[in-house]
């Protein structure tokens, strides 16, 4: 297969297309940073995946060496504990530009490439179907909708043969998952609305996280979907158990029990 991946130079991009380099599949990988994979059927792009310009220059390789693409795999995306009220509002649109609107243009822009059979797969998160948690609001606004795009996407692509699938993993041992408790603790210092909320959902975070799956686990299930004949629309994995039962609740119990552990003493 020729397989194009986004965000991957570390975490579970990297796991991803190391994956399926050791399997003989020819990668194409995308990050804003410069990739260390140095396997021969490797190729590794510098771009940044919100910037059309930035893509054009895979777009003509693609072009150029008349190359047919089997699989999408959109990974790339960022993370931040924020609170939606107080946060600059210029990262807020960063946030959505990655996760959402940069997946958009990266399908947006390769699809011509894709095979008739061919497949688009989107990493979103368990976040996705869930009811959003206070300081992780604008994460999981960012996977909602691109569940919801997906799901259009589906719609669209099916009529064609395509299948679009999406995955949505619980917390993986990645920089991105370790960076949610620091910048959970950030927003306790820096916040001046949720000072004493912020230092409780330090703990409640780290509680309902438990132990993240390695990475590799994650990028082996994805090579699976990929090769499935008739996959499922949406895989979930390591999901939180907490969460699951918290969301088992009618909303405004969530909100009952996440306001009375966030505001006590």
């Amino acid at each position: 297969m020729n397989v194009l991946i986004t965000g991957c130079s570390n975490g579970i991009g990297k796991s991803v297309i190391e994956k399926f380099a050791l399997n003989n599949h020819f990668c194409i990988g995308l990050d804003i940073v410069e990739s260390k994979n140095s396997r021969e059927n490797i190729v590794n792009f510098v771009c940044d995946i919100t910037n059309y310009d930035s893509l054009k220059v895979v777009e003509n390789y693609l072009k150029d060496n008349n190359i047919k693409l089997d699989l999408i795999i959109n990974i790339a995306g960022i993370h931040k504990m924020a609170s939606l009220v107080e946060t600059d509002f210029n990262y807020i649109k960063k946030l959505i530009e990655i996760n959402l609107t940069g997946t958009m243009l990266v399908n947006h822009t390769f699809f011509k490439f894709l095979s008739n059979k061919g497949k688009i797969i989107l990493l979103t998160s368990e976040v996705a179907s869930f009811t959003p948690m206070p300081f992780n609001g604008l994460y999981n606004i960012s996977k909602t909708a691109l569940e919801t795009y997906a799901d259009a996407l589906r719609q669209e692509l099916n009529l064609l043969g395509n299948k679009v699938i999406t995955i949505q993993p619980g917390s993986i041992e990645t920089k991105l998952s370790k960076n949610s408790l620091t910048d959970t603790k950030e927003l306790a210092n820096k916040t001046k609305l949720y000072k004493k909320q912020a230092k409780h959902f330090y703990t409640l975070v780290s509680k309902f996280m438990g132990k993240p799956l390695k990475a590799k686990k994650l990028a082996s299930l994805i090579y699976k979907v990929s090769l499935k004949k008739h996959p499922k629309l949406t895989y979930k994995i390591h999901r939180s158990f907490g969460l699951v039962l918290l969301n088992i609740l009618p909303k405004r119990a969530q909100l009952f029990i996440i306001k009375s552990l966030l505001n006590k003493k």
